[in-house]
């Protein structure tokens, strides 16, 4: 399973610079590099079909946003500026 801080080290590592990118562009990176097993691939909850890797990786831009280490557009786009 993958863990919250190799999340963030993928985004860190992958997403571009200065630059707004959809949460499903940094869905696609985490999927790419990531190393996704069977565990991530579990659904989130017994009522979501969404598996457990893409919660995370919600969990992860949440929290990096309260921190200000990333920005958010309120409309699913990302951005780091360092």
């Amino acid at each position: 399973m993958i863990r919250l801080p190799k999340i963030w080290n993928i985004i860190k590592k992958h997403m571009p610079r200065n630059e707004w990118i959809s949460l499903y562009e940094i869905y696609d990176l985490v999927a790419r590099y990531g190393q996704l097993d069977d565990e991530d691939y579990g659904p989130q909850s017994p009522t979501s079909d969404l598996p457990k890797w893409k919660r995370n990786v919600r969990n992860v831009l949440q929290y990096r946003k309260c921190v200000g280490e990333i920005e958010w557009d309120k409309d699913a786009h990302y951005k780091i500026n360092k």
